[in-house]
Order: structure tokens, then sequence, then C-alpha cells
């Protein structure tokens, strides 16, 4: 979920009561000054009455246009002073007229004539139906919080959109950094403190990661370069002690033993050397090549140094699958994952190449289980090869499709496994 949407679930139900507090207090504000205002005019109503009566005026009743009038009687002195002097009420009145009862708001009060008799007056106007307005206030509550969650989506999207720009920049940014590329960062116009703070984060971190990078390549090179030497040495004093005449079956046998060991290591130096090569960025020689003859180039010696193996092997074609890159990374690419293909077969299997525009994949039997797509990329893993295997070809097919913005990825399906480079979106 994205953080503008998250804000605004968090947001939603906090408004919603706020609103619904909001619609609490002014209605019991508008109904206080309603009830104020009324009570005013019931009073001096009330007042005018009892003048009046107090004038001698012989009247019990009123009775005015709906529920306005008041009415008067005598009491007595025990109920006079058992009820308050005055009560304001919210009374139903039904009129005449309309046929229907209506609100109004009523004043009862007691007062004493100058002959020490006890009246009660009650004065009554018309006043508002509170059920009607309290619906009308939930409706309108309703309209409010829908319209204020409206325009809070809008005004979240507008703000949120435009002062995040640089956070989604750099996340642009971080989906297309490969290490050892050297990607700078983009510029940032950031005004948030915090986003500033980010950027420096990820600089210091990313210049940091690019710093142990280098150090490892430059460690892997020199290693293999230093290892050239003692490791032909070791091998010409083995060539020459298994010339010698007096070397035994047994001492013959161990020789062959070290020489192999020794041959594996060559090769291994000689990988991670040409690795070292692939990631210091020093093949910089750039022409169109056509992945197609590549293949039908290389594949032919493939199958007859396996042929032992009597793997079947075949070329589906659909259109050319062409790259601007250096030649010798491009044979490279194409040898280590036929290489693959057949190193990791089994006997009696099948391999085949699929070349189409967009796409190279490389697909050969072999176990009847999938690989760990997470580590079969990874330097020196392998999955049963042996001693025949440096458990480098697949690091540095990968390591040649990054440089090139092309994508290697791994898949078991239909009992094959398969090695797909594409062009990277």
């Amino acid at each position: 979920m994205k953080l503008s949407y998250r804000i605004l679930s968090r947001l939603s139900p906090c408004l919603l009561l706020v609103t619904g507090i909001w619609c609490i207090v002014f209605y019991t504000v508008i109904i206080e000054e309603i009830h104020d205002e009324t009570d005013d005019y019931l009073e001096e109503y009330a007042r005018r009455v009892i003048t009046l009566k107090r004038a001698g005026h012989d009247f019990s009743s009123h009775a005015g246009p709906g529920n306005n009038g008041y009415s008067a009687r005598e009491v007595t002195r025990e109920y006079a002073l058992s009820r308050p002097r005055v009560l304001f009420l919210d009374e139903m009145m039904y009129i005449d007229e309309k046929l229907e009862e209506e609100p109004a708001r009523v004043l009862k009060t007691i007062f004493m004539d100058a002959d020490g008799r006890y009246h009660e007056i009650v004065v009554r106007v018309p006043t508002i139906d509170k059920e009607e307005l309290q619906e009308s206030m939930i409706f309108s509550v309703l309209i409010l919080y829908f319209s204020l969650l409206v325009a809070s989506l809008l005004v979240n999207f507008i703000v949120f959109h435009h002062e995040t720009r640089p956070l989604h920049a750099l996340l642009k940014w971080f989906r297309s950094y490969t290490i050892g590329q050297r990607d700078a960062l983009p510029a940032t116009r950031a005004v948030a403190s915090e986003f500033k703070e980010l950027y420096r984060a990820v600089e210091s971190s990313t210049r940091k990661n690019e710093e142990i990078f280098e150090q490892q390549k430059q460690f892997i090179s020199n290693v293999a370069h230093e290892l050239q030497t003692p490791l032909a040495i070791c091998k010409n004093q083995l060539e020459l002690l298994a010339e010698q005449e007096s070397a035994s079956e047994k001492q013959l046998a161990g020789i062959m033993t070290v020489q192999e060991t020794l041959d594996r290591l060559v090769r291994l130096n000689r990988s991670l050397l040409f690795l070292s090569r692939i990631e210091n960025g020093q093949f910089i020689e750039m022409k169109e090549i056509c992945l197609n003859d590549l293949v039908k180039k290389i594949a032919p010696a493939f199958g007859e140094a396996y042929a032992y193996r009597n793997i079947t092997f075949r070329v589906e074609e659909s259109d050319d699958f062409r790259v601007v890159m250096d030649e010798m990374l491009a044979t490279s690419l194409v040898t280590n994952l036929l290489k693959n293909a057949y190193l990791h077969n089994r006997e009696n299997g099948s391999a085949r190449v699929e070349i189409r525009q967009d796409a190279l994949l490389f697909a050969n039997t072999g176990s009847p289980v999938a690989l760990d797509s997470e580590r079969v990329f990874k330097r020196f893993y392998r999955s049963g090869a042996g001693e025949h295997s440096t458990g480098l070809g697949l690091a540095i097919a990968r390591s040649i499709c990054r440089g090139y913005r092309l994508e290697l990825v791994y898949a078991f399906e239909e009992g094959e496994h398969r090695f797909q480079v594409a062009r990277r979106l």
C-alpha cells in the first residue's frame, strides 16, 4: 500500500470521529441558543400575563395561532409550594387546524396575587422539531464527512506526490542500481530534512559498498595474477619429474593426480582473472553481434567433446537476437551457457537453444529437481559437476549480462533447466 493511501486509511476514522464530535457539540450549542432565546421570550410573555392578571383582568386562557398561547388557573398553596417557581419544558401540542402534533416550548410559573391566592401560568410558543433537526444534522455531517474525505484524498495525493518526488527518484535509482557501475545518485531538491538525511545516508552507504567492492575486485585480480607464476612453475616441475626414467608407476600416478589438481587451479585462476577484468570494465570494444551465428559456431565443438554422453542438441530459431557488446564477452557468454547445458546434463539427455528477437534460451535435461535459484549464479556454486566445473561459469555469464543491460534468469519447467538471456526492461 502506498504511503499516501496508508495515511488516508488512518486519517478516515479520525476524521469521522472529529466530525461526529463536532456534530454533537454543534447540535448542543444550537439547541442551547434556541432554548435561551425562546426562554427569554417565554419569561417576558409570562411577565406580561402576570402583570395583566394582577391588574385585575379576568381571563383563564388565550390561544393564538398554532401552538402559541397561554393558560392560567388557580392552585392550592400546597401545590404551589411543591412545584418549582419556574419550569421550562418541551412538549408536543395537538393543533386542531393541522390535525397533527407540533413541538412547543412551554414555561410553567406560579405567582401569588394581591389577595394571597396562588395561580399557575402556562405559556407556550412554537419551537423546532428536534428529531427533524437531528436527521438534518446527521445527513449534513455525512455529506461534510465524505466531502472532507474526498478533499483530503485530493490534497493528500497532490501534496504527497509533490513532496515525495525525491523519494520516488531515489527508489527509481535503487531499482536500476548495480554495484560496481558507479551510477551517481539523482540530484535532489528535497526540502524535508528527513529526505536530505536519507540521501546522505544512501550516498554514504553506496560509497562504502563501492569501496569494498573495488577492494574485493582488486584483491581477486591481484591474487589471480600472483598465482599464475607459481602454478606455471609447479606444472613445469611435475612435467620434468614425469619424464625421469627412474619414476615408478606409483609416482607417475601421484604426479598425474597433482597435475589434474593444478590444471583445475589454472582454470579457476583464469576464470577469476577473467571475471575481475569483466567487473573492472576492461572490455570496451563494442560492435553489433548476432548471437545466432555464435551459437551455431560454438555448439559443434561441445557436441564433439561430449559425444560419449549421447546428448541430443538442436537450435530453434524464430528471429535474430542481436546485441551491441564486446565480441570476446559475447563469445564467453554463449560458451559458458552451452558448456553448462552439456556439463550438467545426463546420459542420453537433450539440450536446445531457442533464439528469439528479444531472448536467448538455453535449456537442458539433467537433475530431476530444480536448482536453488537464489544460489545458482553465486560464485563457486556447483551442483554435481565435480572437478570438471570451477563454479564460476554462470557467475561470469551473469556478470557479462549486467554490463550490457541484459538479464539472465533461471527456471525449471517441463523437466528442463532453462537459462534465459533477455533484454532488461
